[in-house]
């Protein structure tokens, strides 16, 4: 099986137009769902359908699962071509210790159309499936190979670890400095309420006491999430490896949270054993989550989606420079359609020092934030430099050895630690950003950003660091 994310061109070059910001009234207005329109990205599914492939359509009821042959228009004039069972049948379980791949019936392939992002994923059981949809596709799409894992940045020792709190016996009061504007805002009953947080990362412990207190949407993006016969769903959130409970701490938690009162939207999309990821799997929690952001009672809230995820600095062993690219790029294409959708993208720096950017980071369309500790002395680990004159991170956020909240025992005891990275300094920097739209809702996605910019407090030159703008705050 061979796997593709399909992208029109146009989308690749150019920004969709944004929907209609205002009024007769001079009230300004963004639905997201009339942002993202390519006209062109209608043909893919069109198109893999009457080669057969079968779809999966996100979101929607789990499809039933048969050896039977799926339907498939076919032109007038071509010959049937009776396809074959490509892969593991739906209908046989796997053998202990076998690795896993995905399950297929009869069809040709399987395609998942998402079309608040403009693409399609695509998979493929044969070569000649693949190579007819190239000569009908290929002039209008990229074929981007989902062969690139992306991953959250390494962990990181920052010096302070120590014995994990158990249960409630947390900080005695919330650690957020004065000069970060936190307990001004809350006291000012500033809190988060009425925007949507997303956050792509390993998942999230809905029952930790942190976050128990509200209802979390949560969709656990599985290993194949654009096949039929694996679906994403829609379950009670969980979180084997914690990092993600952490992050979700950081930006809303409860009783530690920079936003406490958003809407906290969570997408685990991320393995705890290996800590990497798929485009794909990416794609589908994106698409998820604007798709749950776009519902009618969402339409028009202000909406941070946290990314604390990216691509390795080089390519990885056995794939092409030109493969790593296209990757680069679809991502980036799904970014931008964040900023679209009136949605800011906070994305983590990373954890490999200086003149170590990667991506999503280096794109222009993503907020990148670095790591400061509560001192305001850059992290050694932070990652920075320039890349094509731009340069990261665009704004620090506090991330060493901030605490939040990790895991559960099986007894239902709860712990909360300390946690260094750029990946704690983002969800900081996205609750930061969801006070300021909760304050003033009417603001876009980029007047928020240049807000957080122009607030940011200023930091002292470091030897081998670049600090952007300087430590993000509320003002």
């Amino acid at each position: 099986m061979k796997s593709y994310l399909l992208v029109p061109k146009e989308s690749i070059e150019t920004q969709a137009r944004v929907g209609p910001r205002g009024t007769q009234q001079g009230e300004r207005v963004l639905p997201r769902t009339t942002a993202l329109r390519f006209t062109v990205a209608n043909r893919a599914p069109d198109t893999l359908s009457l080669l057969g492939l079968r779809s999966a359509t996100l979101p929607g009821p789990r499809p039933p699962v048969s050896g039977q042959e799926a339907r498939k228009r076919v032109a007038k004039g071509s010959k049937v071509k009776r396809p074959t069972t490509r892969g593991a049948d739906a209908s046989t379980p796997p053998l202990p210790g076998a690795p896993v791949s995905e399950q297929t019936g009869s069809e040709s392939g399987s395609f998942r159309f998402m079309p608040l992002i403009g693409a399609t994923m695509a998979h493929f059981y044969s070569d000649a499936t693949e190579a007819e949809a190239r000569g009908e596709l290929a002039a209008d799409f990229e074929f981007i190979p989902d062969v690139v894992p992306l991953s959250f940045p390494g962990p990181v020792s920052a010096g302070q670890s120590g014995p994990r709190n158990r249960g409630m016996s947390s900080l005695a009061e919330r650690e957020w400095p004065e000069e970060s504007g936190v307990p001004l805002a809350h006291a000012q009953g500033i809190r988060g309420a009425g925007v949507l947080l997303g956050v792509l990362d390993t998942g999230v412990d809905a029952d930790h006491p942190e976050h128990a207190a509200k209802v979390i949407q949560f969709r656990y993006v599985s290993l194949f999430p654009n096949s039929p016969h694996n679906p994403a769903r829609d379950i009670r959130g969980f979180d084997p490896d914690g990092h993600g409970t952490h992050v979700c701490g950081i930006a809303a938690g409860t009783h530690h949270g920079v936003a406490p009162e958003v809407d906290l939207y969570v997408a685990s999309v991320i393995e705890s054993e290996t800590i990497r990821t798929s485009l794909g799997r990416v794609a589908a929690g994106m698409e998820w989550l604007l798709h749950q952001f776009s519902s009618p009672q969402n339409v028009t809230r202000p909406a941070v989606v946290n990314l604390s995820l990216g691509f390795p600095l080089k390519p990885p062993p056995g794939i092409s420079e030109a493969d790593y690219r296209l990757n680069q790029r679809a991502l980036q294409t799904m970014i931008r359609r964040l900023l679209d959708s009136n949605v800011l993208p906070v994305v983590a720096a990373g954890n490999s020092g200086p003149d170590t950017v990667g991506y999503p980071a280096a794109f222009d369309e993503s907020l990148a934030v670095g790591a400061v500790d509560f001192e305001r002395n850059v992290a050694h680990f932070s990652a920075s430099g320039v890349v094509e004159r731009r340069v990261v991170p665009d704004v620090m956020g506090y991330g060493v050895n901030v605490y939040s909240s990790t895991e559960r025992r099986c007894n239902n005891q709860a712990f909360y630690e300390r946690m260094s990275g750029t990946s704690m300094a983002a969800p900081y920097v996205a609750g930061i950003a969801a006070l300021y739209r909760c304050r003033a809702p009417d603001l876009t996605a980029l007047e928020v950003r240049d807000l957080i910019l122009a607030n940011a407090v200023k930091l002292p030159r470091s030897g081998g660091h670049r600090t952007g703008k300087g430590l993000a705050v509320f003002r």
